[in-house]
């Protein structure tokens, strides 16, 4: 791939990144959350949350947000993993001498995200809630924030590592 295409694919992807998160957390989580006395959704607790806060969090949940997270929240959220990987790897890809052991990441961050998701919708749709299940969505939740950080520092020590390899080339 040209690395003019690289900047292209990475700025239409950042780009759209940013709308996504924009839109997911000033437009949509606020209206899930609306009904459940502060408790975030599930993927905004980064690091986790207990069966209780699960149950919790169901239990208060309106019909109208429920139906908000099914139906509009969920399936951006599917999307948003695919967006945001394309802008890692292109960043990756930009930014390293070889991006064939970092590439790992961004792509675990894309599984976890969706499952996470799978397991979302499984959550809002039971019947009851099991501990097991909520515990293996937390799971994926606290994964999927390690990996974030993990791609996000990556990039990081690679955007730094690139700067300092061209001014030395420019000496």
């Amino acid at each position: 791939m040209k690395r003019k295409t690289a900047i292209i694919i990475a700025a239409v992807s950042g780009t759209l990144t940013v709308l996504i998160t924009l839109v997911m957390d000033f437009v949509l989580f606020p209206k899930i959350e609306a009904t459940t006395e502060g408790i975030k959704s599930f993927d905004l607790n980064s690091f986790g949350y207990t069966f209780e806060q699960a149950q919790k969090y169901l239990s208060l949940l309106s019909d109208e947000g429920r139906k908000l997270y099914l139906n509009v929240q969920l399936p951006l959220d599917f999307v948003y993993p695919v967006v945001y990987t394309v802008f890692f790897i292109s960043m990756l890809y930009l930014f390293s001498k070889s991006i064939k052991t970092t590439i790992i990441f961004p792509i675990l961050l894309f599984v976890f995200d969706c499952a996470e998701n799978i397991l979302t919708i499984v959550m809002l749709k039971a019947e009851t809630l099991s501990p097991s299940l909520a515990l293996s969505a937390s799971c994926l939740t606290i994964a999927k924030t390690c990996a974030m950080y993990i791609t996000i520092l990556i990039i990081l020590v690679q955007i730094v590592l690139y700067i300092i390899r061209k001014r030395k080339t420019a000496e």
